[in-house]
């Protein structure tokens, strides 16, 4: 047997690692897009709070930026340690949400809901002992009913605003003790314990977006088509009205979560001279005849107090769209023109709740589509010359459960 004793290895050079970007390359487009993960958390934790001598502790709870956090109809669970039992008459539980409003004269609360469960109390007969360590469970309720006008809605989440005004709705778990203070005049006094807590359903779409818009040849209920018919009347007394549509389809399941990528095909029909009338009310310099479609997300949130209303406007994202040239119509003789567009969306901000409605504030979203003028709140944009959509996000993705 012949042995190879010195072998010569062929040379080896280290490879060049592939050039990753976040930005697609001539040909390449983005399928999805992952947002940047702001939310710590961790699942099953403990937390003790002190006050008065007493002692409360949840546990098997969800921690999210250090506060005790809880989704759609959670159970709070833990256990109670009073101090001096002796003197106790009752221990009660009580589960509440409140909207408080900053105003000029002070600060306004409004209760949502408020949801008490006894844990102790002492029989009239007898004079008992409160026990050194109670059991705590009570739960979320799904929603609740506006006092002022009878209608259900769902439990809002936990959140905190300055604009358009300084609002919070905060959720609050207490434990309310009663002693007794003068035995022979049955003198009482209330003691309680607090601890704030975070409500943060996980909501999904119930169902995921189609991939592209040449899917609507397969699955055309997976499509909702929406008509925005424009009028301008001419100056001249002796023409008619000038008009124009715009198509839209977008995904019938009206629910995305922040961090899809949302598909929309969009058509626009109409003549020169219509833009050139609308063009008028525009005061952007920067108006592109040749793309006069927009098409952004948009959250409102409006504040009521009384008859007053504040509203905010914020734009989460801006549609890219590319030229369809199979549903595209050349201009004709009488200066009409049919233009296609298939475009893209995603909130370009994360958003930390999903939309909600309250007799005080109210939080919307909607898929807006503008002529002309550029994206930004609707009060800058004349009323003429911008449709919207509602829509709902959410702030998680659709999880396939089968």
């Amino acid at each position: 047997m012949e042995i190879f004793s010195d072998v010569e290895l062929p040379d080896y050079s280290p490879s060049i690692p592939p050039d990753y970007s976040s930005t697609p390359l001539p040909g390449e487009q983005c399928i999805q897009r992952t947002p940047k993960q702001t939310t710590r958390y961790r699942e099953n934790c403990a937390f003790t709070y002190e006050e008065h001598g007493m002692s409360l502790t949840l546990r098997g709870c969800r921690e999210e930026n250090g506060i005790p956090t809880f989704g759609l109809c959670s159970t709070v669970h833990g256990e109670f340690s009073p101090a001096n039992r002796k003197k106790i008459v009752s221990v009660v539980v009580r589960l509440e949400a409140r909207i408080r409003v900053k105003t000029r004269s002070g600060m306004l609360s409004h209760t949502l809901f408020s949801r008490e469960r006894p844990l102790w109390r002492r029989s009239d007969s007898t004079s008992d002992e409160c026990p050194g360590l109670l059991p705590v469970s009570i739960s979320f309720p799904s929603g609740y009913r506006d006092k002022e006008h009878g209608r259900p809605h769902r439990l809002p989440p936990s959140m905190s605003i300055s604009h358009p005004r300084r609002v919070a709705i905060v959720h609050s778990l207490k434990v309310i003790v009663r002693r007794i203070t003068c035995p022979i005049f049955s003198g009482t006094k209330e003691m309680c314990l607090s601890a704030y807590l975070r409500y943060s359903p996980r909501v999904r779409p119930p169902r995921p977006s189609p991939p592209t818009f040449s899917s609507i040849k397969v699955c055309p209920e997976e499509w909702q088509e929406e008509i925005w018919r424009m009028t301008k009347v001419s100056s001249s007394e002796e023409k008619e009205p000038l008009t124009a549509q715009c198509h839209l389809f977008m995904p019938s399941v009206g629910v995305f979560a922040s961090s899809e990528v949302v598909p929309f095909h969009i058509s626009f029909c109409s003549s020169t001279t219509f833009l050139g009338s609308i063009a008028q009310h525009v005061t952007q310099s920067n108006v592109c005849l040749e793309k006069p479609v927009h098409v952004f997300l948009l959250r409102r949130t409006t504040v009521s107090i009384g008859e007053h209303k504040n509203i905010q406007d914020e734009v989460l994202g801006i549609g890219r769209v590319s030229p369809n040239p199979i549903t595209t119509v050349e201009p004709v003789l009488d200066n009409a023109a049919t233009q296609s567009w298939d475009g893209e969306i995603h909130c370009e901000r994360p958003i930390e709740y999903s939309s909600f409605t309250t007799s005080v504030i109210e939080v919307k979203d909607f898929f807006v589509v503008s002529l002309l003028a550029p994206p930004g709140p609707l009060e800058s944009i004349p009323p003429q010359l911008y449709q919207t959509f509602p829509i709902r996000l959410v702030t998680h993705p659709w999880v396939d459960g089968s």
